[in-house]
Parts: structure tokens; C-alpha cells; sequence
């Protein structure tokens, strides 16, 4: 009952930082390493605004909000004006924006330990059994909601289609009067605001501390390797495989080498998948 408890719990906040993390690999063709210390500033940002008297469901939404808005301004002020250099120039540029954040939130929440002060409650009784809390069982239906407004949005609005657009081909979608610019906007947007609300879910799970951005980035760089770089739907189902695959082998290793077992379930998978989990339905699974 554990492993399927901490399993969910894990995958759900896997599938929110990796998927933004793959919306962004796919529209602006590079790694964003920054984007792990969205997790950690969302998280702080929801902490933040719960101490304030706002009700942890408000404060999730802020922090995601403004998240959001950060991620945003990161590619305004940082990404764009050098987008044309290429990706590993940005690459590198995401590694300074992260030791950038890391050491802003460093410098005001300081070293410690936080956490949410949530009231008690009970878990949920299954089988018999304790299971969860009203908390948990949210994270892992919010998780999921927002895993299938990602697929709605992609497939059926007008902004999904032209960060498909964009995502296939640049030049190609702007001959079709889609604005490039105004998409990236959105993709960061979004990816930011996903990271953030993930962020927040650590916290609520636990306590927040300031590496938890390196940390997370090790895991959703895992996650999107295993679903396949070209594949948003084989990185949600990646989460799933990763989370319960890594709660399965901390029956035998310690929680220290939880990394190593990601890494570990990835060469096993890729050695029979070398395209990642996408293989699995399509050689084509992109976001269209």
C-alpha cells in the first residue's frame, strides 16, 4: 500500500514539473535547467502567501500564477534577445538564471527547513487501511485534471494549435500568421506556472528546502529522457513509470541513491526503447 501511496504522490508531482519542462524543450529546442528552481520559488511563493491568511487552495494558484509571470519575464528579458545563438548558448544562459533564483529565494528564506502549517487531518481509510489525506488525494486528482486540460488545450484551442504549429516549424507556422513570439510567451507561461503548482505539492508533502530545485531537475531531466524528448503524452507516462519504479527499488537500496534508480530504470527502459516510452503507441507522438 505504500508504494502505491508514495507512487501516486510522486508521479503527480513529476507530471506537472516535467511536462512544462517538455513544453519548453519542444518550442525552444533546448534543456531550461532554470526550470527546477520554478518548483522551488513556487514552493516558497505558495508558503509565503499561506503565512499571509490565504487558504492553501488561493495560495496554490497565486504561487502558480506568479510563477507563471516569472518564467515569462525570464524569456523576455534573458531567453529571447539571445535565442538566435542556439542551444547551447541558452542552455548555459538556464544555468544562471537557476543559481540566480536559487540564490534570491537563498537569500530571503534562508537555509532552514519550512512548511506548510496545514491543520490535521486524518487519512482516508482503504480496504481497511489508511491510505490518504483530504491533501494528498488533491494533489493526485489536481495532477491529473491538469494532465488532461494540457491535452485539451494542446488539441482544441487555438493557442494549443499554434504551439504545435510552432513546435513542428518556426518559419513554417509564421508564414501561416502565427506569431512566434507570442507563443513562446505562452509556452513559458504556462511551463513556469506548472512547475510552480509542483512546487507547491512538494511542500505540502513535506518540508521546503532551497535545494530542492537542484534536486527536482535531476528527476524531470529523467522523466523526459524516459517519455522521449518528442513526446508530452510519453513524459506523463513516464512520471508514472518513474515514480513507481524508483518506490519498488527503495524496497532494497536507500532513499539516498533514489537519483541512481532513476537513472538506472532509464538505461533499462532505453535499452529496449531507445526513442523512450513514446515508442510504445507512435514513432510520431509529438503534441498532435
Amino acid at each position: 500500500m505504500d508504494i502505491v501511496y508514495f507512487g501516486l504522490i510522486s508521479a503527480s508531482v513529476l507530471l506537472l514539473s516535467a511536462v512544462g519542462f517538455a513544453l519548453i524543450v519542444q518550442v525552444e529546442g533546448f534543456l531550461n535547467i532554470a526550470h527546477g528552481q520554478m518548483l522551488l520559488l513556487g514552493g516558497y511563493l505558495g508558503l509565503w502567501i499561506s503565512n499571509m491568511g490565504a487558504p492553501i487552495a488561493l495560495a496554490a494558484v497565486l504561487a502558480a500564477a506568479l510563477s507563471g509571470v516569472v518564467g515569462a519575464l525570464l524569456y523576455g528579458l534573458l531567453f529571447r534577445p539571445i535565442k538566435a545563438k542556439g542551444g547551447l548558448v541558452l542552455l548555459f544562459t538556464s544555468v544562471g538564471a537557476a543559481y540566480v533564483i536559487y540564490g534570491l529565494v537563498s537569500a530571503i528564506a534562508g537555509k532552514r527547513m519550512l512548511g506548510y502549517d496545514l491543520p490535521p487531518v486524518r487519512a482516508m481509510q482503504l480496504f481497511g487501511e489508511p491510505f490518504m489525506t483530504r491533501y494528498e488525494l488533491s494533489i493526485v486528482i489536481v495532477a491529473l485534471l491538469s494532465a488532461l486540460a494540457i491535452h485539451v488545450f494542446l488539441a482544441y484551442t487555438r493557442a494549443g494549435k499554434s504551439i504545435r504549429a510552432v513546435s513542428d516549424n518556426e518559419d513554417l507556422a509564421r508564414a501561416r500568421g502565427i506569431d512566434p513570439t507570442r507563443t513562446s510567451y505562452l509556452v513559458w507561461f504556462v511551463a513556469s506556472a506548472l512547475g510552480g503548482l509542483a512546487g507547491v505539492f512538494l511542500g505540502l508533502m513535506g518540508s521546503l528546502h532551497t535545494a530542492m530545485g537542484w534536486q527536482m531537475i535531476i528527476l524531470i531531466l529523467a522523466t523526459t529522457v524516459l517519455g522521449g524528448l518528442g513526446s508530452l503524452y510519453g513524459v506523463m507516462l513516464a512520471a508514472f513509470v518513474l515514480a513507481f519504479g524508483i518506490e519498488v527499488g527503495l524496497l532494497v537500496v536507500e532513499p539516498a541513491y533514489r537519483s541512481g534508480l532513476a537513472f538506472s530504470i532509464i538505461i533499462l527502459v532505453l535499452l529496449v526503447r531507445p526513442q523512450g516510452l513514446q515508442s510504445l503507441w507512435s514513432g510520431s507522438a509529438r503534441t498532435h
